[in-house]
């Protein structure tokens, strides 16, 4: 049988297989993941207080972390699976995902100040203490990678980015001004690389930041970023190749439209998520070994080290590793795991009855909020004796 080229693919000619899974499946997956990572953010808020919790308070966290990791990675496969298949415009996508940026701003707020304010209060006797002492626990869990959770910010990002660069306006930014339009995706890349920045400083810089910053941050490893950006040219380098074959656009929409295309976005994304995994885990070491020699005050380029540098070595490697992790380098590569998935997932399979696509986010953020309330009251509860002791430490050292 001859094989068809892409450029001649229709729906008269397009191929049968169809992954099972769809946008709806990755989207339910992905806010029973943003629970997990509830848990996780809460937990971790206890181990920096005690770290002496029992064995099963650590497996949790690092199961309810685990799993919490896999919340962007899947909306951001959903999410290109929305846009491939025009089942939302860039609109409704940016307004809900602003939206939900946004609620998860207040909501810190609201906890930084009223809930946790007002118990550190209640305990220290004072507000200013109190600010005091809640201000150094958001920055020490800020140091150690734990106040980086909004990941719905990461969401509207990518999706302003996809918009300037696909979006063709119908009123402004005409003719040559498109150009204008198209460079404006610069701004969510400044976006992302003034937030990497900011993690960077956390770490390097012992200055406390506005606590507001926290909930503004971006959440993907920088990895991950670059594979979107590499996912999102590689479409509209597919749209020039096609329309430079003498297609128009309403062909090249039809084409995306096919399995054929679905079934090809997924292969490449599984390559470029294996490549960009690979590059990430080396960086990660790499990082780490020069991280720790600079740490250390080990000569790089020593034909041989000696047993007292290997000691350094050794005692500051632990330190090094989990400061390129805070810097979000080595977070990337667990994405590989969703290769499987990402191979039996298809945007052009088809959901029955949309409207229930409107519940999943209210579902989810419920679902969410109920497991923090629950969360936040039971990690008071085990260890109130604990967090009062801890608090008024914490008081003592800053009125010192």
């Amino acid at each position: 049988m001859k094989r068809i080229s892409k450029y001649e693919r229709t729906s008269a000619n397009d191929i049968k297989y169809r992954g099972p899974l769809s946008y709806r499946h990755l989207l339910i997956v992905g806010w029973l993941c943003i629970s997990f990572k509830v848990v996780a953010v809460l937990t971790s808020i206890v181990l920096s207080l005690d770290p002496g919790q029992p064995e099963w308070f650590h497996i949790l966290h690092n199961v309810a972390d685990t799993i919490g990791y896999f919340a962007l990675p899947l909306f951001l496969l959903a999410n290109f699976a929305v846009i491939l298949d025009k089942k939302k415009t860039y609109k409704q996508q940016l307004m809900t995902f602003g939206g939900l940026s946004l609620v998860i701003v207040i909501v810190f707020v609201i906890l930084k100040e009223h809930n946790m304010g007002d118990l550190f209060t209640a305990i220290l006797g004072n507000r200013d203490d109190a600010n005091r002492v809640v201000t150094d626990i958001l920055y020490t869990l800020a140091i150690a990678g734990e106040m980086i959770f909004n990941l719905f910010i990461d969401l509207f990002l990518c999706t302003l980015f996809m918009f300037f660069l696909e979006y063709v306006p119908k009123k402004h930014f005409q003719g040559k001004k498109l150009r204008i339009f198209r460079a404006l995706a610069v701004l969510p890349v400044l976006y992302e690389i003034i937030a990497l920045v900011i993690r960077v400083r956390l770490v390097l810089v012992d200055e406390k930041p506005p606590y507001i910053i926290y909930p503004l941050l971006t959440t993907k490893p920088f990895m991950s970023f670059i594979l979107f950006i590499i996912l999102a040219l590689h479409i509209k380098i597919e749209r020039v190749r096609f329309l430079k074959k003498g297609k128009t656009e309403a062909e090249f929409e039809a084409y995306t439209q096919t399995n054929a295309h679905s079934l090809r976005f997924s292969v490449f994304t599984s390559i470029m998520i294996l490549i960009t995994g690979v590059i990430d885990f080396l960086l990660y070491v790499y990082s780490s070994v020069v991280l720790s020699f600079l740490a250390a005050g080990v000569d790089w380029n020593a034909a041989e080290l000696t047993a007292e540098a290997e000691r350094k070595l050794e005692e500051v490697l632990p330190l090094a590793s989990e400061v390129v992790g805070v810097w979000r380098i080595g977070t990337h590569w667990p994405m590989i795991f969703l290769i499987p998935i990402i191979l039996l997932f298809s945007y052009t399979r088809r959901c029955k009855n949309d409207k229930i696509d409107k519940f999943i986010p209210v579902g989810g953020v419920a679902l969410a909020v109920l497991v923090g309330l629950e969360g936040m009251h039971q990690g008071i509860v085990m260890n109130l004796a604990i967090l009062a002791r801890k608090i008024a430490e914490l008081a003592q050292a800053l009125m010192k």
